[in-house]
């Protein structure tokens, strides 16, 4: 073979490298998107591990890290993608979203005002910058960014969406009607701005608007978990539903994994620190228990329950807030379930099951206790919190659809089941639009 023929096999050679080491990040992207995780950060890692500076594999592998909570390494691969191609704009621009969604503002706007310094009219930098100018109350400036964005994407009806919510935080109630509609208008079949639309209507108390946009939102979709919901809220008429639908949790909390946590702190959620202050009063200093986070969400109670735990559980029906909780390093085992099914086949299965804040989906407790009583061992504990409800009996589905608890109902529902009522504590649990929500802090034992 003389040198023109081996150049020639070399080309071809690395011609075929290229298209297999394309066709192994476009598998992993393609895993990625329909939710295979582990297999997608197998492939990502496999291309790195041929090419260490690929920029598509360090950006994508990132966004899938911070998915799984480890949003640390995330960033770090992020940047290395922007080392190596600094005009990556669409890398640039979910560094930001990742900063946005850990509530570091500051950062998030850096990343996005980078983006748009060479590329001034990238509608997504601008649409992610005026998010975070709301966030971060410049309500003004929010708008006009936003404006600027749905100028730019005037088919966008999420940038009309996110200008809505800008509007109803800057009081102006007929812009952010208008947006809203706008967005509707764009894309009928979705769920977010019918029910931000609703909102709108209904903080404005024109509550006859609020209840004609539940009415068209399910003129389209009559079996949408999220509507009936928020209609049965709404009206407070007719049958309330005994819980709020698994469909419902699943959509609702799949869509709230990404900034969950940022969220909750914001309204300085205290339901982790209040169930692992009354573990510490029933349990000093055990560390042997078989515990049992029940709706444990991202995984915030999970640290604050790992120093009892001989082996801790986790459940949960939104499986991307179960892929968040794996970040956190501190379970045994995460497992996709609907909460009572999984205690009832579980029997004599845990010496201390917690559940915070996931009772608030829950009209009638007593599927929950009496299932409850079955998992746990002899002499075990559960630890669990409510809304409070200070007047009327039982339960109450609020407009917000979560659900409020009276005492005595609680107490009933306990004692029907044969468990014993150790303490229940009046606390906070949050606050919401500003104001302290009122709750019950309940501890009992099988």
């Amino acid at each position: 073979m003389n040198r023109q023929q081996r150049r020639a096999a070399e080309k071809q050679s690395h011609k075929k490298n290229n298209i297999g080491l394309s066709d192994v990040l476009s598998d992993a992207i393609a895993l990625h998107k329909e939710g295979h995780l582990v297999e997608a950060e197998e492939n990502y890692r496999a291309l790195l591990k041929l090419m260490p500076k690929q920029p598509d594999a360090c950006h994508y592998l990132g966004l899938l890290l911070h998915q799984k909570g480890r949003s640390a390494e995330g960033i770090e691969l992020i940047k290395q993608a922007l080392d190596i191609l600094p005009t990556y704009t669409d890398a640039q621009n979910n560094l930001g979203n990742i900063y946005k969604e850990m509530g570091e503002l500051d950062k998030a706007a850096i990343c996005y005002r980078n983006v748009l310094e060479f590329a001034p009219d990238y509608a997504p930098a601008l649409n992610n910058l005026g998010i975070v100018m709301q966030k971060q109350g410049d309500y003004d400036e929010a708008v006009a960014i936003l404006n600027k964005a749905t100028e730019l994407s005037p088919d966008n009806f999420d940038f009309f969406q996110n200008l809505g919510n800008a509007y109803q935080k800057q009081g102006d109630f007929l812009q952010s009607v208008k947006a809203f509609h706008k967005s509707i208008a764009l894309q009928p079949y979705q769920e977010d701005a019918y029910k931000n639309l609703w909102r709108a209507y209904y903080q404005a108390m024109e509550f006859d608007e609020a209840l004609g946009v539940l009415q068209q939102w399910l003129s389209f979709e009559p079996e949408n978990p999220i509507a009936l919901h928020t209609l049965a809220a709404h009206t407070g008429e007719g049958v309330i539903p005994e819980r709020a639908s698994d469909s419902y949790i699943q959509q609702t909390f799949d869509k709230f994994a990404g900034s969950f946590d940022q969220v909750l702190m914001n309204l300085e959620y205290r339901a982790p620190e209040l169930v692992s202050m009354a573990v510490s009063h029933v349990y000093k200093a055990s560390k042997n228990l078989k515990v049992l986070d029940a709706g444990c969400g991202t995984g915030l109670c999970g640290p604050l329950l790992r120093p009892y735990s001989a082996s801790l559980i986790g459940i949960d029906l939104s499986q991307k807030m179960l892929d968040k909780a794996t970040g956190r390093l501190v379970y045994d085992n995460l497992i996709e379930a609907e909460l009572v099914s999984y205690l009832e086949q579980n029997c004599s299965s845990f010496n201390l099951i917690v559940s915070a804040d996931t009772l608030v989906y829950f009209g009638d407790l007593r599927p929950f206790v009496h299932a409850v009583k079955n998992a746990l061992l002899p002499s075990g504990h559960v630890v669990f919190t409510l809304e409070k409800m200070d007047n009327g009996k039982n339960y109450r589905l609020n407009h917000h659809g979560r659900y409020s608890h009276s005492q005595d109902y609680l107490e009933t529902v306990v004692n029907e089941a044969g468990l014993t009522l150790c303490d229940v504590e009046d606390v906070i649990l949050r606050k919401e639009a500003g104001e302290p929500v009122s709750g019950l802090l309940v501890t009992a034992k099988h």
